[in-house]
C-alpha cells in the first residue's frame, strides 16, 4: 500500500475518532449527567453490535480474497445483500417506535441500537471498498461522519436533546451506507447454490467475529451492570474516559485491518507456526503484566479509600489512570489474537474459544464484584478475563502444535482451500 494511500485512510479514520472524542466530552456537561447516563448506558449496552457486523465479515474477507480470488466475489455479493436488507432495517426500527409515540428512553435506546448497527455497516463497506481496490471511499466516509458528527455537537449545544441527536445522526449514517453500498454493484446470492462452501463460510465469520465481538460485548456486560447497581452514578464519567482511551485502540486495530491480506498471505504454512508461537509467547507476557497490574489494584484499594474519591470531581483522574494502566495488556493481547487468527484454517477456533472464556469470566466476576465495588469491580472483572482468555491461547496454541506434529504440516496447508472453496 503507498504511503500517501495509507497517510488519507489514518486521516480519515482519525478526524472520525476526534470528533467522536469531542461529542463524548462536550456532550455530558451540555446535557447533564442524568440525560448523559441514559444515551452513555444505551451506548454502554449496544457496542458489541459493532464489531458482531464488522469483524467477522470484514475480518473473513481481508483473510480470505488474497487466498481466494476466484470464490471470493461471491462472498463479497452475499454480504452486499445482507447490508441493504439491514439499511432498511434498523432506520424502520426506530420510525415504527416513534411512531408508536415513545419518546423516552426505549427509544432512545432503540436508535443507539440501529446507530451502533449502522456504524458496523460503515465500517464493513468501508473494508470492502479497501479489499476490492477502492481505498479512497473509506477515507471520505470517515471525513463525512467527521463533519456530520461535529455538526450534531453544535445542534446539541443550541439545544438539541438526546433522542434528537440519535435521529439526526441515524440519518446521516444511513445516507453514508447507501452511497457506499450502491458503489460496490448489486447485490446477489448465487453463493447459495454451493451450500457447504456456504456454510464453511458462514463458520469463518462467527470465529473470526467472536474475539472483537466478545470484548465489546464484555464491555457492555458490565456497564449493564453497574447501571443496575448503586453505583449507576459512575456510569457517566466511567464511559467517557473508555471511549476516549479506546480511540488509540481503534487506531491499532484499524492499522492492524489495513495490512490483513498482507498477513494472510505472510502467515501461510511454517510462517503461520512461527507466528502462533510468537502469539503464545505474547499471552505469557499479559499473564504476567495482568497479575502484577491486578496486585498493585488490589493493594491500593485495600490501602486507601478510592471509593470515597470516585464521589468527587477526581473521579476522571482515577478512572484515566486505571485506563491508561491497563493499554499495555490489550495492546498484547489484540497482537496476539492478530498473529493467530491470520494463520491456518484451525487457528480461528483457538480465538473464538479463548474469546468466549474471556467473555464468561467478565459476566461472572463482573456480577460478583461490580456490586461491591462499582468501576473497581469492573477493572478487577476485566482483567481476570484477560488471563483466563491469555491462558487458554497458550494452552490451545500448545495443543495445535502437538496435533501439527503428529498429522504433519502438509494438512494445514491443504485446509485453505477447503476454507476458502478454491
Amino acid at each position: 500500500m503507498r504511503a500517501r494511500t495509507l497517510f488519507s485512510l489514518a486521516a480519515g479514520r482519525s478526524s472520525f475518532r476526534l470528533a467522536q472524542l469531542a461529542a463524548t466530552v462536550i456532550l455530558l456537561p451540555v446535557w447533564g449527567e442524568r440525560r448523559y447516563g441514559v444515551y452513555a448506558a444505551a451506548v454502554a449496552a449496544f457496542t458489541w453490535l459493532i464489531p458482531l457486523l464488522q469483524s467477522g465479515p470484514e475480518k473473513t474477507v481481508l483473510k480470505l480474497l488474497p487466498r481466494a480470488p476466484r470464490t471470493g466475489p461471491q462472498i463479497v455479493e452475499a454480504l452486499v445483500w445482507f447490508l441493504w436488507c439491514l439499511l432498511i432495517a434498523a432506520p424502520a426500527a426506530l420510525v415504527v417506535t416513534l411512531a408508536s409515540g415513545e419518546r423516552g428512553r426505549t427509544a432512545i435506546y432503540v436508535g443507539v441500537a440501529g446507530v451502533a448497527a449502522g456504524s458496523g455497516v460503515t465500517l464493513l463497506l468501508a473494508g470492502l471498498h479497501r479489499v476490492t481496490g477502492r481505498p479512497w471511499l473509506d477515507a471520505r466516509s470517515a471525513f463525512a461522519l467527521a463533519i456530520l458528527q461535529v455538526s450534531l455537537v453544535g445542534f446539541a449545544i443550541a439545544g438539541l436533546r438526546p433522542l434528537g441527536y440519535v435521529v439526526c445522526l441515524m440519518s446521516g449514517q444511513t445516507t453514508v451506507n447507501l452511497v457506499l453500498l450502491v458503489k460496490l454493484g448489486r447485490p446477489s446470492l448465487r453463493i447459495r447454490h454451493r451450500p457447504a462452501f456456504l456454510r464453511r463460510v458462514l463458520w469463518t465469520v462467527v470465529l473470526m467475529g467472536l474475539p472483537e465481538v466478545g470484548l465489546y460485548l464484555a464491555t457492555s456486560v458490565v456497564f449493564a451492570i453497574m447501571a443496575a447497581s448503586h453505583w449507576s452514578f459512575q456510569v457517566g464519567q466511567l464511559f467517557v474516559v473508555l471511549i476516549v482511551w479506546t480511540a488509540g485502540l481503534t487506531l491499532v486495530m484499524y492499522a492492524l485491518r489495513v495490512y490483513a491480506p498482507l498477513a494472510s498471505i505472510r502467515l501461510l504454512g511454517r510462517a503461520g507456526a512461527a507466528g502462533r508461537s510468537r502469539a503464545a509467547q505474547l499471552c505469557r507476557w499479559i499473564v504476567a503484566i495482568d497479575m502484577l497490574w491486578g496486585l498493585a489494584f488490589a493493594c491500593i484499594v485495600w490501602r486507601f479509600d478510592v471509593l470515597a474519591v470516585t464521589r468527587t470531581n477526581h473521579a476522571l483522574w482515577v478512572w484515566s489512570v486505571l485506563y491508561v494502566t491497563r493499554t499495555p495488556g490489550v495492546l498484547l493481547t489484540i497482537l496476539a489474537g492478530y498473529l493467530v487468527e491470520n494463520s491456518d484454517a484451525r487457528s480461528i477456533r483457538i480465538t473464538a474459544t479463548a474469546a468466549g472464556i474471556s467473555l464468561a469470566v467478565t459476566a461472572s466476576t463482573g456480577g460478583l464484584l461490580i456490586p461491591a465495588l462499582g468501576g473497581f469491580g469492573v477493572f478487577g472483572a476485566l482483567v481476570l478475563a484477560e488471563i483466563a482468555g491469555a491462558g487458554a491461547t497458550i494452552f490451545m496454541i500448545g495443543r495445535h502444535r502437538r496435533l501439527s506434529t503428529i498429522r504433519g504440516s502438509g494438512r494445514y496447508r491443504r485446509e485453505v482451500p477447503s476454507v476458502t472453496g478454491d
